[in-house]
C-alpha cells in the first residue's frame, strides 16, 4: 500500500508542476503588450526514482534575455534620444526664424534702396526720413532673429534642467531595483531594471552593464558612474558663466560634483546641449558678425560724409565698439541721428548743397563683398545664415530617422528573442493542460487500485 501512496504523491507532484507551467504561460499571455516584458519559462526537472518512483519538480520561472542585445538597445536608445532632441529643437528654431529671416533680407533691400533713392534727390526730407526708417527696420529685423535664437537657447536650458531631474529620479529607481533584484528572484524585477536602464540611456547616453554580482551599474560617457549597485548619484543643472550663463550639468555625490556637460555624447541631454551650444550658438555668432560688419561698414562711410548742416563724423548705427558678441540684439540707430533726417550724410565732406556722392557710395555697399570674411554681400550672407540653419535642420531630421530605424530594428530583434508570441503560449498551454489531465488520469488509476486493495483486505 505504501507504494501506491507514493504513486499518489508522484501524480500530485506532476499536477503541481504542470499547473506551474500553465501559470507561467498565462503570465506571458497577460503581458504580451507590456513594455520591457521578457518571455518567461518554467524549469521542469526530473526527480530520481528508486527504482520506479521519482516525478517532476517545477523550479523558479526564468526570463529569456540576452545581455548583448540589451546593451545594443541601450546604445540605440541613447543615440535616438540625442538625435530626437537635436532635430526637434533645430526644426523649431528654423520655424521661429523663417519669417524674420525673410524680413531681414527684405530689410537690406529696403535700406539700400532708400539710399539709392536719396542719391537721386539728396535734399528731399521725406527720402532722408525713409533712410532712417529703413535702417531702423533693419535693426528691428536683427532684434527679432536674435530674440528667437535666445529664446530657443533658454528653452534648451529648461529642457536640460528637466531632463537632469528626470534622469536623477531614474537613477534612484535603478538603485532600488538593484536592491530588489538582489533580494528577490522574480524575473519581472529584472525586466523593470532593464527598462529603466534603457530609459536612462535615452536621457543621458552612457552605458550599463551587469557585473558578476548581478548588480547593474550605469556609467556615463567619460567614465562617471551614475548608478553603482544600490547607490545612485544625482544630475544637477546649474548656471555657469563659462557656458555663457547657460546651464552646465554636474554629477553630484554628496559634497562632490563633477562637470560632465562636454562629456555627454548621447541621450536627450546631449541633444539639447548640442543644439544650444552648437546649432543655435553658431547661428547667433554668424548673425552677430553680419550685424557688426553691416554697422561698421555703414558707419565708416557715413561718418566720412556730411549732413545738410555740413557736419561730418556722425554714425548712422549705434557704434558696436569693436564687440561682435551681441551686435545683432544691440543694433539700433545712433541716438544722435534718430529723428534728425537732416543729419543723414548724403554729401561728401565739404560737398555743396545737393551733393549725393556719399549717399551713392552708401547705396553701393549692398553690392560689395563685405560680409562672410569678404566672400558675400550683406544680403547673400543673410541668405547663407538661414540656409545653413535649414541644412542643419534637415541633417538633424535625417539623423533622427536613421536612429529611429535602428531602435525599431533592435525592438524587432528583442521581440523575436524574448518577446511573447500568443500562438506559442497557446501551444504551451495545451501541452501543460494535456500533461495535467494525464497526471489526473494517473491519480485516478492509482486511487482505483487503492480502492480495490482496501476492499480485498
Amino acid at each position: 500500500m505504501s507504494g501506491l501512496l507514493s504513486l499518489l504523491d508522484l501524480g500530485s507532484g506532476a499536477i503541481v508542476a504542470q499547473n506551474a507551467g500553465v501559470a507561467v504561460a498565462g503570465r506571458n499571455t497577460a503581458n504580451v503588450n507590456t513594455e520591457g516584458y521578457s518571455r518567461e519559462s518554467v524549469n521542469l526537472s526530473a526527480l530520481p526514482g528508486v527504482p520506479i518512483l521519482g516525478g517532476v519538480l517545477a523550479g523558479n520561472a526564468t526570463r529569456t534575455s540576452d545581455e548583448y542585445m540589451s546593451t545594443q538597445e541601450r546604445l540605440a536608445a541613447g543615440a535616438q534620444g540625442r538625435s530626437s532632441a537635436l532635430s526637434a529643437a533645430t526644426s523649431q528654431l528654423e520655424r521661429l526664424t523663417s519669417a524674420s529671416g525673410q524680413s531681414l533680407i527684405q530689410s537690406y533691400g529696403s535700406f539700400f534702396g532708400a539710399l539709392d533713392a536719396l542719391a537721386a534727390q539728396p535734399t528731399d526730407t521725406a527720402l532722408r526720413q525713409q533712410v532712417l526708417t529703413s535702417a531702423e527696420g533693419l535693426a528691428q529685423a536683427y532684434h527679432a532673429i536674435a530674440d528667437s535664437i535666445a529664446r530657443s537657447q533658454a528653452e534648451a536650458d529648461a529642457s536640460v534642467a528637466a531632463i537632469a531631474k528626470q534622469a536623477s529620479d531614474l537613477a534612484q529607481q535603478l538603485a532600488k531595483l538593484n536592491e530588489s533584484v538582489r533580494n528577490n528572484s522574480d524575473p519581472t524585477l529584472q525586466d523593470q531594471r532593464d527598462l529603466a536602464a534603457r530609459q536612462l540611456a535615452s536621457l543621458t547616453g552612457g552605458q550599463a552593464r551587469i557585473d558578476p554580482d548581478g548588480q547593474l551599474r550605469f556609467v556615463l560617457t567619460g567614465g562617471q558612474v551614475l548608478v553603482d549597485g544600490v547607490h545612485a548619484q544625482k544630475l544637477e543643472a546649474v548656471p555657469d558663466l563659462n557656458y555663457g550663463g547657460h546651464l552646465r550639468v554636474d554629477v553630484v555625490d554628496g559634497g562632490n560634483r563633477r562637470d560632465v556637460t562636454t562629456m555627454l555624447d548621447g541621450g536627450q541631454l546631449a541633444g539639447q546641449i548640442a543644439f544650444r551650444d552648437g546649432t543655435a550658438a553658431q547661428a547667433a555668432a554668424a548673425l552677430d558678425q553680419l550685424a557688426y560688419d553691416t554697422a561698421t561698414q555703414v558707419n565708416t562711410l557715413h561718418a566720412a560724409g556730411a549732413g545738410l548742416d555740413g557736419v561730418t563724423g556722425r554714425n548712422l548705427f549705434l557704434d558696436p565698439a569693436g564687440t561682435v558678441a551681441g551686435a545683432a540684439s544691440k543694433m539700433a540707430l545712433d541716438p544722435a541721428i534718430k529723428g534728425n533726417p537732416r543729419f543723414v550724410a548724403a554729401a561728401q565732406a565739404g560737398g555743396t548743397t545737393g551733393d549725393s556722392t556719399n549717399a551713392l557710395a552708401l547705396s553701393k555697399l549692398g553690392d560689395q563683398l563685405l560680409a562672410g570674411g569678404g566672400t558675400s554681400t550683406f544680403s547673400d550672407q543673410a541668405i547663407r545664415i538661414f540656409g545653413d540653419l535649414g541644412t542643419a535642420s534637415k541633417s538633424a531630421a535625417a539623423g533622427k530617422t536613421l536612429d529611429d530605424s535602428r531602435v525599431e530594428v533592435m525592438k524587432s530583434a528583442r521581440s523575436s528573442l524574448s518577446g511573447v508570441s500568443t500562438e506559442e503560449e497557446l501551444a504551451r498551454l495545451a501541452q501543460f493542460q494535456h500533461a495535467a489531465e494525464a497526471a489526473g488520469k494517473f491519480i485516478s488509476v492509482v486511487n482505483e487500485l487503492l480502492g480495490n486493495l482496501i476492499s480485498n483486505l
